[in-house]
């Protein structure tokens, strides 16, 4: 079983989220993707939105699709976690699963910095969404990365083309408190809670 893991705080969940998770879904054949909202991440230590929260959102924008599913595991923990306490945690639930890690090349570069990052490269893979219109600069900045990885971390990477889709939760947050429209740009029912609960006003 190969399964993709689409990390975030989630606030909101956007159609970015969703649309990149889809397309590295069918681009590798996973069998599902799990969608992790932060809990106590070691890098943010507020949210304007609780993490209870955020996981309902979270599960209000993928209750359509058969391959997403929302995982609460890092929400539950009180203490500081990390993506290697995370893969560690799936990896006791799934020993026979292939992991995918998410993300944007933005972050290859700092992936080397992350904790205990040779053990996180032999726990998943990591696929890297590229957007359109990056120069060959660009790519060869990228690729140099790579190699840096694969050579000194045994680290495991498979570049995906994605289709470009820029939406930031924060410019989304900041459109909310300012009555503008984010149609389209969430799902439906994670506007609705949004609005039930008053989140992103002030």
């Amino acid at each position: 079983m190969k399964i993709g893991i689409m990390g975030g705080s989630f606030n909101p969940i956007h159609m970015g989220h969703l649309m990149m998770s889809e397309y590295i879904r069918a681009e590798l054949g996973l069998s599902k993707v799990l969608f992790i909202p932060t809990g106590n991440a070691p890098h943010k230590r507020d949210y304007s939105v609780p993490a209870s929260d955020r996981l309902k959102m979270a599960e209000l924008a993928v209750a359509d699709n058969y391959y997403f599913e929302v995982s609460d595991i890092e929400v539950t923990r009180t203490e500081t976690t990390y993506s290697v306490d995370t893969l560690e945690s799936l990896r006791s639930l799934h020993p026979e699963a292939e992991f995918y890690f998410f993300l944007g090349s933005d972050i290859l570069q700092d992936l080397k910095t992350w904790k205990r990052f040779g053990e996180l490269a032999q726990l998943t893979r990591f696929a890297v969404a590229v957007r359109p219109g990056f120069g060959q600069v660009t790519r060869r900045a990228i690729g140099q990365e790579i190699r840096y990885l694969k050579e000194h971390f045994n680290a495991g990477i498979v570049l995906i083309d994605t289709p470009l889709l820029e939406i930031s939760s924060t410019n989304l947050r900041n459109r909310i408190r300012q009555g503008k429209s984010v149609k389209y740009f969430l799902p439906d029912d994670v506007m609705t809670y949004i609005r039930k609960k008053g989140f992103y006003q002030y």
